[in-house]
């Protein structure tokens, strides 16, 4: 019989070890970066490469994206079927997407099929065809996409928050592109910003398997040992002044719900008050009991939830809050927000600061359950330029930090004064609600986040 009448004991704090990663280059400078996991026969392989949407010209918005799309329909002596259908035979899967920074490719595959499929990778990354048939199909697929985005208020409401946070920089713009610019994307446009950004040096590999590190080496080297190295250009980047808060409303008739995002431009990754803002922003608004997520969803029941975040690009981050309420509390649900937004920089509690630390440390080692986790943390490490023993130390830093860091964090990374509030949802109750309740008034955008004069 199990005695229900106490709790049980805790247990003994389990053994977890972060996975050790080689780092070594291959002949022509190709940086890889290399986890040994023997506990299954399979690989998984993770490649970036310096070529996402900010490198897009300013009137062809959208060209990294659908060089996304194309650069595995065709390669080498493979169409688009034979390629696809290689892959296939060797039980591998292979998927390629596109963000604002980069062009990612991932492998996964069984161990004995490796260098097979690190051949098909090599001619993906090296010698894609780029045929006009195929064009011709994956921009009409992102010409449609488009207009399904634009019946999404989610995704509508987001991409706006963005324009507005980073204007006037290589981040205001959504990596698919806008309709306007997709139109003028020929396939000599692709071809030529494939021949402009991918190369060699400007490539990493994360990689996490079953091999031998000098075996994996040999193969690599074989492989693309000698993809060219180019000059590829970085970019500037201008970080965006804060403002003083400003709302904005993008109009969906007979919406039922109204989509709700809050946010200014942030820190990037490396700052070193990271570890402290985790924590405060855990409390916050990054994990269900969260403060916001408590108070709009469990306390005034106005959404089925609601958080807050910070997302890091590379060279720049946003905290974003965001929630999807009905129609009729919009306004009722921006000032719980904002009370909560000057609620963390005025209080946090004792308590409030274990339980954070006690989540984040606990859920930590579910982060390297699987081979991709692991190069997928190794990744995010080198794009923001951190050094690979950090998540060795992150528990140490997350238990090392103090209730006076968190809360300069919160002075020092939320500024309530200084937000872009964008609302889409159905424009006259939602005017009327901001100018009743919390007496503003708010700037009408398109759906693109354009002023309507």
């Amino acid at each position: 019989m199990i005695d229900r009448s106490s709790a049980p004991l805790a247990a003994s704090k389990a053994l977890f070890q972060i996975p050790q990663t080689e780092k070594f280059s291959l002949e022509n400078g190709i940086e890889i970066y290399f986890t040994h996991k023997n506990n299954l026969p399979i690989v998984y392989l993770s490649a970036v490469t310096s070529a996402g949407s900010k490198f897009d010209a300013p009137g062809k918005l959208g060209t990294a994206y659908l060089t996304s799309l194309l650069i595995d329909e065709g390669a080498g002596e493979f169409n688009s079927l034979q390629l696809s259908n290689e892959f296939e035979k060797l039980g591998s899967m292979f998927h390629v997407s596109a963000n604002q920074d980069n062009i990612g490719f991932s492998l996964l595959t069984l161990a004995e099929n490796f260098k097979h499929s690190l051949y098909l990778l090599g001619s993906v990354l090296t010698k894609p065809r780029f045929e006009q048939p195929d064009f011709d199909r994956e921009k009409k697929k992102v010409q449609d996409k488009l207009l399904q985005l634009q019946d999404e208020a989610g995704y509508i409401a987001s991409s706006v928050l963005e324009k507005l946070v980073f204007k006037n920089t290589y981040y205001e713009f959504p990596e698919i592109g806008l309709a306007e610019t997709v139109n003028q994307i020929t396939n000599k446009d692709v071809r030529n910003f494939y021949r402009n950004r991918f190369s060699g040096n400007g490539t990493k590999f994360f990689i996490t398997g079953n091999l031998d590190s000098e075996e994996l080496r040999k193969t690599l080297n074989k492989q693309i040992g000698s993809w060219e190295n180019s000059s590829t250009s970085e970019l500037t980047f201008g970080y965006p002044q804060r403002t003083q808060t400003k709302y904005y409303i993008v109009d969906k008739k007979e919406s039922a719900q109204s989509e709700i995002r809050i946010g200014h431009i942030s820190k990037k990754r490396n700052a070193p008050d990271f570890y402290a803002t985790r924590i405060m922003n855990t409390i916050l608004g990054g994990q269900f009991s969260s403060r916001i997520n408590l108070n709009l969803r469990e306390n005034k029941g106005f959404t089925y939830g609601a958080n807050s975040g910070f997302n890091y690009y590379e060279n720049a981050g946003l905290f974003e809050v965001q929630t999807a309420v009905n129609l009729q509390n919009t306004a009722a649900s921006v000032k719980e927000i904002f009370k909560e937004l000057n609620g963390i920089r005025a209080d946090i509690t004792e308590k409030e600061i274990e339980f954070a630390k006690s989540y984040l440390i606990k859920q930590y080692p579910s982060r390297f359950e699987t081979f991709s986790q692991i190069a997928k943390n190794i990744e995010s490490l080198v794009v923001h330029s951190l050094p690979l023993d950090e998540l060795k130390v992150y528990e140490e830093k997350l238990h090392s930090v103090t209730h006076e860091e968190i809360r300069q964090a919160a002075l020092e990374n939320i500024f309530p004064e200084e937000m872009f509030v964008v609302i889409c949802g159905e424009k006259e109750s939602i005017v009327k609600q901001l100018k009743d309740e919390l007496g503003v008034d708010a700037v009408e955008l398109t759906h693109e986040g354009k002023p309507i004069l």
